[in-house]
This record gives structure tokens, C-alpha cells and sequence, in this order.
């Protein structure tokens, strides 16, 4: 049993709202372990940029997604929540990607309603029918091979249609044997307690509106039990390759930048130095 897994679902049945971390790589979801996040949550947003360099497109795979978590889970041990698309195809392929990213060593997949663009800055696909997603959510349910794998439900029901209708959607969802719901789209309060109202699964929202972010408690009292508070660290992460990158090119001194960089010891502990040593010390042989 993955006490990464186990770990997951005790966050779930928790009365608070936990925060985790949004984390793009192994790098960031290792310096995430180190300050005591128990949820990492991969978007497929950033692990492409971060990746594979390319915008929020469908110029990933199935197996892309597959290789970012494996290495992910191999060096951080924390509960992996991502971000499944739409599993990529129908519920057939669902069923491989399930079994797929489970194997990588994830503790929850969601899977989402929204079709995936096919083109750039094209309008909105929209969503696929709530019969077609019932299939593919029961089809991730029935694909693990891990029962204390989580599959999430995640709807952009309440930015697509009238609340009443994505009401509908979110109840059919929860009788798939998904264990939560993901909410994308999120405007207003009133949503969220409308939601709570019509499902009795814990919720997960990211970057909610409506001064909800800083409101934990009003939160956790409408069934958020995960929080994702956006993706300032990627963002922070880029501007700072960017810029120290750009004062070299610019002709600037090294000795400018070393006072933003991360000292030695921070290094050391974010590249696991001191396992590495005991780890030579343990088994090395002259």
C-alpha cells in the first residue's frame, strides 16, 4: 500500500482546507517535501512550459505526463495530485492512462470534462457530454489497479453552463466512484455552497475568486478540502532564469547576482548532499 496514497486520503477526510503546493518539476517538488507540503499538485499548464517548453496545447502526450510524474515521485515523498487532461481520448485511453500514471507512483489523477483545443487561440471547445464523461470517469475507476488511488472529477461545469445544469453534472459525477471533485471556474460563493449542497464528495479548487483564497474557513465549512493557491513559484521561477541569464548577456557581473542566489547550504539540502555521503560511506568499497 503507498503511504503517499494513504497519506492523500487522510488529507481528504480531514474538516480543514490544506494548501498544497503547486509544483511544475522534480526540483520544485523536492524543495516542496523539504518545507512540509503534503500535497504537490502537477497543472498541465506548467509542466509543459516547464518541460517541454510549448503553451497550454495539445502538443503533450500521455507519456510526457507519465515521465515528469515518475520522476517527480521518485524524489519528493509527497501525495502527487495532477492534472490527467482529459485523458487524453476517450475512456479506452483512459483506461491506459490511469494504469499508466498510477504505475508512475501518483496518489490522485483527475480527469476532465473539457475537450482539449485543437488549435491555438481557437474559441472554447467546450465541454464533453455528461453521458461520454460518466463513461470515462467510470472507466478511470474501474482502471486502477490501486484502490486507494484517488480519481478526480474535474468539471468546467460552472464557467460553461447555468448553475442548475452544472449542478446536474456534478451529481451524475459523483456516482461514477470518483472520491472528489475538482472545481474549475469557480466565481462565487454561492457556487460553492450550491456545489456542497449537491455532492458528497470533498472538494478541490484552484485560485478561488471572491476573496475565498484567504477565507480557509469558509472554505473548509463547504467541503474544500484541498486548496491549489495558483503558480507564483513557476512564475518567480521564470522571471529569475530570465533575468540573471539576461545581466550576463548584458554584459553584468556574476558577483551582482550572487546575493538572489540560493546559498550553499540551501543547495545542499535541496540536492540531498548528505545522502549522497552516507550513502558512499555506507556501501563504497576500496
Amino acid at each position: 500500500m503507498s503511504l503517499a496514497r494513504q497519506r492523500f486520503r487522510e488529507v481528504l477526510t480531514r474538516l480543514d482546507c490544506t494548501l498544497a503546493a503547486n509544483i511544475f518539476d522534480p526540483l520544485s517538488a523536492r524543495i516542496a517535501h523539504m518545507l512540509g507540503y503534503e500535497v504537490c499538485f502537477l497543472s498541465g499548464s506548467v509542466h509543459k512550459v516547464a518541460n517541454l517548453a510549448v503553451p497550454d496545447i495539445v502538443l503533450v502526450n500521455m507519456s510526457d505526463l507519465v515521465d515528469v510524474c515518475r520522476r517527480i515521485t521518485r524524489i519528493a515523498d509527497v501525495s502527487l495530485m495532477h492534472d490527467g487532461e482529459d485523458g487524453f481520448g476517450n475512456a479506452v485511453n483512459v483506461v491506459r492512462s490511469v494504469k499508466e500514471l498510477e504505475a508512475a507512483g501518483v496518489s490522485a489523477i483527475e480527469i476532465e470534462d473539457a475537450i482539449p483545443p485543437s488549435r491555438f487561440n481557437q474559441p472554447d471547445p467546450g465541454l464533453y457530454s455528461q453521458a461520454e464523461q460518466v463513461g470515462k470517469l467510470e472507466a478511470a475507476v474501474a482502471a486502477r489497479e490501486d484502490p486507494m488511488t484517488v480519481i478526480v472529477a474535474r468539471t468546467t461545469a460552472l464557467a460553461q453552463f447555468p448553475l442548475d445544469e452544472a449542478l446536474e453534472r456534478i451529481k451524475a459525477y459523483s456516482q461514477t466512484g470518483v472520491e472528489a471533485i475538482r472545481l474549475a471556474g469557480l466565481k462565487t460563493r454561492e457556487q460553492l455552497e450550491a456545489v456542497h449542497g449537491a455532492t458528497h464528495l470533498p472538494l478541490t479548487v484552484l485560485s478561488p475568486p471572491d476573496g475565498m483564497l484567504e477565507d480557509r474557513d469558509f472554505l473548509a465549512a463547504n467541503g474544500v478540502s484541498i486548496l491549489m493557491a495558483g503558480n507564483p513559484a513557476f512564475g518567480m521561477a521564470i522571471q529569475a532564469i530570465y533575468d540573471s541569464l539576461k545581466h550576463l548577456k548584458d554584459g553584468g557581473s556574476v558577483d551582482d547576482l550572487t546575493p538572489r542566489e540560493a546559498n550553499a547550504e540551501l543547495l545542499r539540502q535541496v540536492n540531498r548532499t548528505d545522502e549522497f555521503i552516507q550513502l558512499q560511506e555506507q556501501y563504497l568499497r576500496e
